[in-house]
């Protein structure tokens, strides 16, 4: 997976650990997958506590590529102490005590895991309280700006939350889901909910869609979102 920056890591994990259906959730599901695999040397489907360590560095490679050290390294000062670490921490997964750790097994454990490590990562955009999401949006036209990088990441949320078949275009049909996610946080902060009613975003998807083919890329949703939603909150 390739993640440019740790503010961008940031918002994937709060993504992937939010919802199941997130395409982020998909891409961590995918990579504690491919560490299981990994570890996995002797094809049995299971991970064996020889074979567990390399699955836990495997697995702490992204994170600790943004300075997370969210697998105990810092209990870990040499190869013997990890070990001995890693083998408190096998058994810990290995629920059944059949000492081989399976992938669901793996899986529950390591997103359990995550969620209880990850508490202090910036909220998502549409969880912030009235201030902080207000502020974001001020911020935001900033380029380059972290606030900046969080409303392009927000769009992509709403964008691929709506885009339902995966063609990389948000129908008519898609579009209502996009706006209801883009203006959650206005309607449960109690703020002024714009294109609320199904006239107004007929009217607005028309627009978007210039050349009539009856869907939206996601350029135009965000140049859309940016002048017609975002601004409004910025001009608080």
């Amino acid at each position: 997976m390739d993640v440019s920056s740790k503010s961008d890591f940031e918002f994937f994990m709060v993504r992937a650990l939010a919802n199941t259906n997130d395409d982020c959730y998909i891409e961590l599901y995918n990579i504690l997958l491919r560490a299981f695999v990994t570890a996995d040397v002797d094809f049995d489907g299971k991970v064996s506590v020889e074979e567990f360590d390399g699955m836990i560095e495997a697995a702490a490679a992204l994170p600790r590529k943004f300075g997370y050290n969210w697998w105990n390294e810092e209990k870990c000062p040499d190869q013997a102490t990890r070990l001995t670490v890693r083998a408190a921490l096998f058994k810990e997964i290995d629920t059944n005590n059949d000492g081989g750790i399976s992938f669901d097994e793996w899986l529950e454990f390591a997103l359990k895991h995550y969620k209880g490590t990850t508490g202090s990562l910036p909220k998502s955009l549409d969880e912030e309280d009235k201030d902080a999401f207000i502020s974001v949006c001020k911020k935001g036209s900033e380029a380059g700006s972290a606030e900046h990088r969080r409303l392009y990441w927000f769009h992509w949320k709403c964008f691929q939350a709506a885009d339902a078949d995966r063609d990389g275009m948000v129908s008519g049909d898609e579009f209502n889901k996009m706006i209801d996610m883009a203006t959650s946080a206005q309607k449960r902060l109690g703020m002024e909910v714009p294109f609320a009613s199904n006239d107004e975003r007929t009217e607005m998807f028309k627009k978007m869609d210039e050349n009539g083919d009856g869907s939206i890329s996601f350029d135009e949703w965000l140049a859309f979102s940016l002048e017609q939603i975002i601004s409004k909150v910025a001009a608080l």
